[in-house]
């Protein structure tokens, strides 16, 4: 039972992003399909359901794209801690999980140690009242808490903790909760992205978001299988079928360059350029339907 709620409090903290490096992924694939996707799969989240495999983007890496871009912190655009006495529904937690351990990667990027605190708490205590903590799940988090400034020794904490969320997800235990803390923490990193490209004129931020065109596919697929018991669930994906709709309309074209054969590892990786087709005005409806189903979300 301890092991069992240990993987489910690690999947919620991993799955979601907040704790993704280069080197935690899964095994490589024998082919990657270009040069473009083989960095995106090296800092996103890729996973089998059903045989099919799904990458969703961490908000630490878009945490981090935003820093680069922009010098400033913006807590305006966090959704306040004092906000978790209105998440009463396991679905509504499970959600705000998400959104807060963005809002956490956010400011830990931005070494807001004040606010990466605070956010710590209302993770801890979401994740309580998920029932899915433990004392040992506890102890990595204040781990985490005194090592804030050494994203290395982060690194090495969260290493073992991987392993055991593979090995949670192939088991499919509390599998909706898992989904829901992906969506909203999906949900917020976009929010975040689309909210400073409309200060900062960035075409890899507004490529970062482009790409999400898959993303999103991805999680309608995930949501999919829940909504037809939870009305909550219906909603919130019909919403982002509106948000998809706008997606659909982004173009991504790839443009072949050559092809690199690596005999040790017994592949080949196929080097492209992607160009990312997105118009002002198409980004405009998508930055307020995403901020429309963050404020659902967030209430």
């Amino acid at each position: 039972m301890v092991r069992q709620t240990f993987r489910i409090v690690i999947t919620v903290l991993i799955i979601s992003g907040l704790f993704f490096y280069p080197n935690c992924k899964g095994e490589d694939s024998d082919k990657d399909t270009n040069a473009d996707s083989l960095q995106i799969q090296n800092s996103d989240k890729t996973f089998k359901f059903k045989e099919k495999l799904f990458s969703i983007p961490s908000p630490f890496v878009a945490s981090d794209l935003i820093k680069e871009i922009s010098d400033d912190f913006n807590s305006d655009l966090l959704n306040p801690a004092e906000n978790k006495i209105n998440y009463t529904t396991t679905s509504d937690k499970a959600l705000n999980l998400g959104v807060y351990t963005a809002d956490l990667a956010y400011s830990n990027v931005y070494e807001q140690f004040s606010s990466t605190t605070k956010y710590i708490k209302v993770v801890r205590n979401l994740s309580s009242e998920l029932q899915i903590m433990n004392s040992y799940t506890d102890k990595v988090l204040e781990n985490f808490e005194k090592n804030l400034n050494d994203k290395d020794s982060l690194n090495k904490i969260f290493t073992n903790a991987y392993r055991e969320t593979d090995l949670y997800l192939s088991e499919n235990n509390r599998q909706e909760i898992a989904d829901l803390v992906v969506t909203g923490a999906w949900i917020e990193g976009l929010f975040l992205m689309t909210q400073i490209a409309q200060e900062e004129n960035n075409k890899e931020l507004i490529d970062r978001i482009g790409e999400q065109k898959y993303s999103l596919q991805n999680l309608i697929i995930l949501l999919n299988k829940h909504q037809q018991k939870n009305e909550q669930l219906k909603f919130l994906n019909n919403k982002l079928n509106e948000l998809n709709r706008e997606f659909s309309q982004i173009e991504i074209k790839y443009k072949y360059i050559n092809q690199i054969v690596v005999p040790n590892e017994r592949k080949s990786i196929i080097l492209s350029e992607t160009q990312i087709i997105i118009t002002p005005e198409l980004l405009k409806r998508i930055t307020e339907k995403v901020k429309e189903i963050r404020k659902l979300i967030i209430k």
